[in-house]
């Protein structure tokens, strides 16, 4: 099922959080607790998956089946009855998915990826970025309440920004120039959190220049890699992350 973000924003507050993880970081690497698991083995498991042209669409692997959530789906399904249900995004007035432009999210899930979020720190228009902090927070906080909403007690994990620490930005609350990445990750932790999910820092994965490149080699799509989108050693870098965070077996 996919309820509407809106309608669910209108729900009554949480009375079954999703599983909540303190997630830190170590060379830049997602360090947590245990997960708490998912359903026993053999059992139907719904994977519900939200995200931009990296996660939503896998774009700029060689194939479908190389993209992460692909790899991530098929290594459940050695242990689960897996049935994938993907959310329904849409694009802002630059073409691009956002927090805010994901129009309904999967229901009664078991286990949940989110990728949003490197849109909304990259994207510029006449030289400006385009959203702010406040908007990033008000964007993020709406939809990890509808997706905690959606599918209580699921496991859910939040991919960080995609993208280059090093470049620096000048925010209002902050003397000195800082990593706008390193900024928007601390922001979008920090609304993950308030529902509950695991937050999965990947920035030091797009600092592998295997991951990304060479560029100009064709990929599904009718795409060819760029540069910034992961390649299939990219894609397989997200997934082996995301697996080793949920113990899978």
């Amino acid at each position: 099922m996919h309820p509407s973000r809106r309608a669910l924003l209108t729900t009554a507050a949480l009375t079954t959080p999703a599983t909540l993880l303190t997630i830190g970081t170590a060379a830049g690497a997602a360090v947590a607790q245990r997960p708490r698991a998912l359903v026993g083995p053999g059992e139907p498991l719904v994977y519900g998956v939200i995200g931009d042209s990296i996660t939503g669409r896998g774009s700029f692997a060689s194939s479908a089946d190389l993209a992460w959530t692909s790899l991530l789906q098929a290594r459940l399904s050695k242990t689960w009855q897996v049935t994938r249900v993907n959310g329904v995004t849409s694009r802002d007035g630059q073409g691009l998915t956002c927090l805010a432009t994901v129009d309904t999210v999967p229901f009664g899930c078991d286990l949940v990826v989110v990728g949003l979020g490197t849109n909304d720190c990259r994207e510029r228009r006449d030289n400006r970025y385009v959203y702010t902090p406040k908007d990033t927070r008000s964007a993020a906080r709406a939809l990890f309440t509808a997706v905690a909403a959606a599918s209580p007690g699921a496991v859910v994990v939040g991919l960080g920004v995609w993208g280059d620490r090093t470049l620096l930005w000048s925010p209002e609350d902050c003397p000195r120039p800082v990593s706008r990445v390193a900024y928007w990750d601390e922001l979008l932790a920090e609304c993950w959190a308030e529902n509950g999910g695991i937050f999965v820092p990947c920035a030091d994965l797009y600092d592998v220049p295997a991951h990304r490149l060479p560029a100009g080699r064709p990929a599904f799509g009718g795409y060819t890699t760029d540069g910034f989108h992961p390649n299939d050693a990219g894609h397989q870098a997200l997934y082996q992350r995301v697996a080793d965070l949920l113990r899978l077996p």
